[in-house]
């Protein structure tokens, strides 16, 4: 395996880490928690930690990508179809992770025309 592959694994294990800490400690805490009820409490500022967190690692990986690809309009279509088909369905569907999930077999399915 090579070092970019070895970057890419390694991303997706941060995230899977993130986001399994950011669901789990809810959990972890106890019902009496001033953290907890800070955290849940309607409003708080720390309620985007979470998908920004994400947000944040999902940019660092994907925007490599794109400097890479540059002008070249084929290696730029699956990106841009994948923003494309997610935003369409999240309008349609009104779930954020249906269209996630269909907006990630769009960007593979141009990747696959592609290459």
């Amino acid at each position: 395996m090579n070092v970019e592959g070895l970057g890419f694994w390694g991303a997706v294990t941060a995230m899977a880490v993130i986001t399994y800490l950011t669901r789990a400690l809810p959990f972890m805490l106890s019902e009496r928690s001033r953290l907890l009820r800070h955290l849940s409490r309607e409003g708080s500022a720390l309620a985007a930690l979470g998908p920004s967190l994400l947000a944040g690692i999902a940019a660092a990986v994907i925007v490599p990508d794109l400097l890479d690809a540059g002008a070249d309009a084929a290696r730029l279509a699956p990106y841009v179809g994948g923003l494309v088909v997610t935003g369409v369905a999240a309008r349609l569907v009104s779930n954020t992770g249906v269209a996630v999930l269909l907006g990630m077999a769009g960007y593979g399915v141009l990747l696959a025309l592609a290459g």
